[in-house]
């Protein structure tokens, strides 16, 4: 009996200290460590692959942006499937992910392609980006994501268990449909590039502009930027009456429509000069096919004129190839005495192009064609001095406090629009047709602003010379 007890004794201290009892308390004692390191393993895996990549882009997605569910997707794939990986591998990954998004993001904003915006990436250094407060803030958070994740990326982010790589993935799946929920009233009018088969459509067909080209009419095509149809009626009647003014009823007669558009400021370019979908990359030998060469082959002389400089979407490489002669751009047109406007794409103001074009024509032996390209309307509209957009109230109250981004954009036209109305109102001014379209909506990355413009399509405005309108042979087309 004594012994029974001395042995019981002696196996209770061992039970409390010994081998066994830390045999039996490891386990215990590292359950709560391992699922606490898990919980911070995961929660740096949110930070590095859901939250820093997304969070330059989450001021415009909560506006109304483009759709962003395809790269919030592909955040959570790559985390997922490096985050055990070594931090200079994971860091380089996260480098060619923000990479990646923000070209994506550049492409849907512009309607471009990804191949298209990688082979324009130096013209970057064209624009002042300091000149927008978007872009500052979009780059300032873009330099924020990056020094971040070079932290967060050193703290360990492998967690273990299908339950932390199912939660990842359901967050992923959540946060996806989030934007695509957020962004579903403006999808239709992002990444607009033209499909297979799409039918073709253009002002400058449907306006039967070459059939007006006799040799006798000079012919004008003004590319409005981001002149796109407004959806209110009232707002669409206000953008036909800018380019029809009161002092030209003695001189011309409008018509009007409206086409559809893809792509950007190119595309519309290829739209209507060269009659199809298409981009001047693919522009690469004399194209005779294209209005400006026709025209000339009939014996006119075409000339161009657009306020920022040649290379720039390499114009002064391609308009040759699609017939335009003679070109001029912005430092030319500064030479000439255009004011110069301070802006994202600083150049000379649309506003003085007028009376620079009428010299021209004025001096010109033979017809003419005459192409302009203007600029200052170019997105972003921000309240600009030099633009007169900075008191947008003195042009329209109501629609300044209704829709702030639009207004300065009808600003800009209207300069526009009443610069040429006094240039070809004037007697010396020759007899002129003169097409006017936009080149795309306006892509405004607020919500609101981007519903008040069709999706898919844009105006035009033909102004025909009542002079020309005399012939017989004219009146019957």
């Amino acid at each position: 009996s004594a012994g029974g007890a001395f042995l019981n004794s002696e196996l209770t201290k061992v039970g409390q200290s010994g081998p066994m009892a830390t045999a039996l308390a490891s386990p215990l004692r590292s359950a709560a460590p391992a699922q606490t390191r898990d919980l911070r393993a995961f929660l740096t895996w949110l930070g590095c692959w859901l939250f820093l990549p997304n969070l330059p882009f989450l001021p415009i997605t909560l506006m109304g942006g483009p759709p962003r569910w395809r790269e919030i997707a592909a955040c959570g794939v790559v985390g997922l499937a490096v985050h055990r990986w070594s931090y200079p591998l994971r860091l380089a990954a996260y480098l060619a992910l923000m990479t990646y998004i923000t070209v994506n993001f550049i492409a849907h904003m512009f309607n471009m392609d990804t191949e298209m915006i990688m082979s324009v990436i130096g013209l970057v250094f064209d624009m002042d980006l300091l000149a927008s407060p978007e872009y500052i803030v979009g780059s300032a958070l873009l330099l924020a994501s990056f020094g971040f994740a070079a932290v967060l990326l050193r703290r360990d982010s492998r967690f273990d268990g299908w339950k932390w790589s199912a939660a990842a993935a359901v967050l992923t799946i959540v946060y996806s449909a989030a934007d695509l929920a957020i962004t579903s009233d403006t999808m239709g009018s992002y990444t607009r590039i033209a499909p297979e088969g799409a039918p073709f459509t253009s002002a400058t067909s449907q306006a039967h502009l070459a059939a007006l080209a006799d040799g006798k009419a000079n012919i004008m095509v003004i590319l409005v930027e981001a002149m796109g149809e407004p959806r209110d009626p009232a707002l669409r009647a206000r953008q036909l009456a800018m380019w029809n003014r009161p002092e030209l009823a003695g001189r011309f007669t409008m018509s009007h429509g409206e086409t559809t558009y893809f792509g950007s400021t190119t595309s519309g370019e290829v739209r209507e000069l060269c009659g199809r979908w298409g981009n001047y990359p693919e522009i690469v030998k004399p194209d005779p096919t294209c209005l400006p060469a026709i025209l000339k082959a009939r014996g006119y002389q075409t000339t161009s004129y657009h306020a920022f400089t040649s290379d720039f979407f390499e114009r002064n490489r391609w308009y040759p190839l699609i017939g335009i002669d003679h070109s001029h751009f912005g430092p030319e047109l500064l030479k000439r005495g255009a004011p110069l406007f301070h802006h994202v794409f600083t150049g000379a103001c649309d506003r003085d192009n007028p009376p620079l074009i009428a010299a021209d024509l004025a001096k010109a032996k033979g017809p003419q064609f005459t192409y302009w390209v203007t600029l200052n309307s170019h997105l972003p509209t921000v309240a600009n001095h030099d633009l007169g957009t900075d008191h947008c109230e003195t042009y329209d109250a109501r629609l300044n406090a209704d829709l702030p981004l639009v207004c300065r954009l009808f600003v800009i036209w209207d300069q526009a629009a009443a610069a040429l109305a006094k240039t070809i109102s004037q007697p010396g001014f020759p007899p002129t047709d003169i097409l006017i379209v936009g080149d795309h909506m306006p892509p405004f990355s607020q919500q609101k602003s981007r519903l008040a413009f069709e999706p898919d399509r844009v105006t035009w405005i033909l102004l025909r010379d009542k002079r020309l309108q005399a012939s017989p042979a004219r009146s019957a087309r």
